[in-house]
């Protein structure tokens, strides 16, 4: 069930978002995952009656969105849409800047289809379409299949990983998992002994208020997009242009967005989390104001991305130190013969955990990346890829850029330098480096981190033999990569890159960002940014700050703050989309267990999962397939997207 789902969402996505740009794929959790797991848990007592055997039960409905949750985040914008422009877009480029054609030779044979094929023709079809006969798959195989294995070791790196953590965060910190709530939720059987109709939370008359909220919320919005005469409040206020001069201009890029399904996740965050995000993004302004007050003005003030990437740093340093007794345990599995199954699972853990990381910077130096500057960069999106999955499973925020996006790159440009790590590394280095980037820019190692602990979770929570978890698991990857793949190259060869996504034909945005990537490669060699200093010392600051705040956390239990509320305050720097969510979500919390304490907080729970559910089933499935039938100004009048 779950593979036919799984071949479902490619077809799916490959007419919808990258033919139409009606975005499904996005959200977190993904909206396609839980709508396959409503579909079945509604469907359920319908097919019990038919036959007892054609109703799923409720660890194979969970299965089931775990293999998709995968599957899903293959195919969204930002996994194999931003990956595969750094394999073209260096070649497209250089036909029309010929400053780009040298570095095209520092990039390895096997690099991509303008290496392997030598035909130019391959790589311009790619971006403008109508090629006759299809995707020119004889070019394609081979960089796919090399390119398939280092997918592959990555989400092998994640897995030993989360595996390793999985008694820690589940067992012994007891995190909380939010993002699990809405699953579980639907998912539960009903009826006596569990073997009946809908879950309890479908008696809910709370949760069908929240229902009703999120569906009059979208459907005024929808109406105003069919009938512009109609008010509605949209999907964000901006603050652009209010205020013109300076020192104030900081503030004209706040913006308001209403996220219902974030203000949904938001009410089970911890309030030290809801509390410190939108508190440090505030000071982060009144900073921005202070130092324009003051006279210093430098491009990237008050740099909010450095001091969050700090911040992830420290962050990271901490999560290790507090699991450093599981993580020495699991070392001496490893090294000593071990027979219990628990033992021999933490040793299967550190052993694919060493062989995968070695295999990913084998392959760095392969494909000429120096091992002075792979180490470091897998070290960092390491560090990274850890703090995404703590975010996940502590806050449960349903956002995907929940790190500052760029900066395990850029961050090493800043210690080392253009210059330096081009005299270090050489200029094969420093392209093969910007070839990667989408590792740093996008996320696809942290989403698969996060979602292998969430599905080790609801494993626990269902009784899912792991064994079995990590099976579907393996097959989700390789089906939805392999589909995400032909979908992707299948479109795109017969529309062009250029005109996907609803893009002008100015070039859809994954592949903006990969040419733009290319273009300030070249025009950094021999360059010295004026700002690297600044820089620096803002990794430095964020770094010594988040390491303040968690040191304080615990010895001060009662302490307001919390440094991954400060990583989520400056983690997508001044146009933040989960800012006032957060905002609404503290002040709808605090509120309500200052008013009626855990008894009101909890009565309220089903409320808030309404709301969840209303705003991802109406305004993440029903109005993109709605919209399909409508002229594409009124699609693009109420342009919304979950997921952050």
């Amino acid at each position: 069930m779950g593979l036919g789902f799984a071949v479902g969402v490619t077809l799916l996505v490959r007419h919808s978002e990258l033919v139409t740009g009606r975005y499904v794929s996005s959200g977190v959790p993904p909206v396609l995952a839980f709508a396959a797991a409503f579909l079945l848990s509604v469907a359920r007592p319908l097919l019990r009656r038919l036959h007892p055997a054609l109703a799923m039960t409720r660890p194979q409905v969970l299965l089931v969105y775990a293999m998709l949750t995968l599957v899903v985040v293959l195919h969204n914008p930002y996994v194999v849409r931003a990956f595969l422009p750094h394999l073209t877009s260096l070649d497209y480029g250089s036909m029309r800047q010929p400053a780009l054609r040298r570095f095209t030779e520092y990039l390895p044979a096997w690099w991509g289809p303008g290496q392997t094929g030598r035909d130019p023709e391959v790589v311009r079809t790619y971006f403008e379409g109508f090629r006759p006969g299809g995707v020119p798959w004889e070019a394609w195989v081979a960089p796919l299949a090399l390119w398939f294995l280092f997918f592959l070791a990555i989400f092998v790196a994640t897995g030993c990983l989360m595996t390793l953590l999985r008694h820690q965060w589940i067992h012994s910190e007891r995190l909380s998992f939010p993002l699990l709530y809405l699953p579980l939720a639907v998912t539960q059987e009903g009826g006596p002994l569990g073997a009946g109709g809908l879950g309890p939370i479908f008696r809910q008359p709370l949760m069908w208020l929240g229902f009703a909220v999120a569906a009059g919320f979208n459907g005024i919005n929808i109406a105003h997009a069919l009938w512009p005469a109609v008010p509605a409040p949209g999907f964000v206020y901006r603050f652009q242009g209010m205020f013109p001069d300076p020192p104030w201009t900081p503030l004209n890029t706040v913006m308001l967005f209403f996220m219902l399904e974030a203000i949904g996740f938001g009410y089970f965050l911890s309030l030290e989390v809801s509390f410190s995000t939108w508190f440090f993004y505030l000071v982060m302004k009144v900073a921005a104001i202070a130092c324009l007050s003051g006279g210093l003005d430098l491009p990237g003030l008050p740099f909010m991305h450095e001091h969050s990437a700090g911040a992830t740093l420290a962050v990271a340093l901490l999560i290790g130190w507090n699991a450093r007794r599981t993580l020495a345990l699991a070392l001496r599995h490893a090294l000593l013969p071990v027979k219990s199954p628990e033992a021999r699972e933490a040793q299967r853990a550190v052993w694919g955990l060493v062989a995968s990381v070695a295999f990913v910077l084998g392959w760095c130096q392969l494909a000429g990346l120096s091992w002075m500057v792979a180490l470091p960069f897998v070290a960092v999106l390491g560090g990274f890829v850890l703090v995404y999955a703590r975010i996940r499973a502590e806050t449960g925020v349903p956002f995907e850029f929940v790190y500052p996006y760029g900066q395990p790159k850029e961050l090493l440009v800043s210690l080392w330098s253009p210059r330096g790590m081009i005299e270090t590394a050489g200029l094969r280095s420093w392209t093969v480096f910007s070839g990667l980037a989408w590792l740093s820019r996008h996320h696809y190692a942290q989403s698969m981190a996060a979602y292998q602990i969430d599905s080790l979770k609801l494993a626990e929570e269902a009784r899912i033999p792991r064994r079995w978890l990590w099976l579907a698991l393996g097959l989700a990857f390789v089906v939805g990569l392999a589909g995400s793949f032909w979908a992707h190259l299948d479109a795109y060869y017969e529309i062009g890159s250029n005109l996907s996504g609803g893009a002008t034909g100015r070039g859809e945005y994954r592949a903006t960002v990969a040419l733009q990537e290319y273009q300030r490669m070249a025009a950094l060699v021999g360059a010295t940014p004026s700002e690297g200093r600044a820089r620096v010392m803002a990794l430095a600051i964020g770094f010594a700050f988040a390491l303040l705040l968690g040191l304080a956390r615990q010895r001060m239990a009662r302490s307001p703050f919390h440094p991954l509320g400060f990583i989520l305050a400056t983690a997508y720097g001044d146009h933040s989309t989960l800012v006032f969510p957060m905002f609404v979500a503290w002040l709808c919390k605090a509120s309500i267990l200052k008013m009626g304490g855990l008894r009101l907080y909890r009565t309220f729970v089903p409320f808030f999962l309404g709301l969840i559910m209303g705003h991802v089933l109406i305004a993440g499935i029903g109005w993109p397939l709605f919209s399909l039938l409508l002229r594409p100004e009124a699609r693009q009048s109420y342009h919304l997207f979950l997921g952050g």
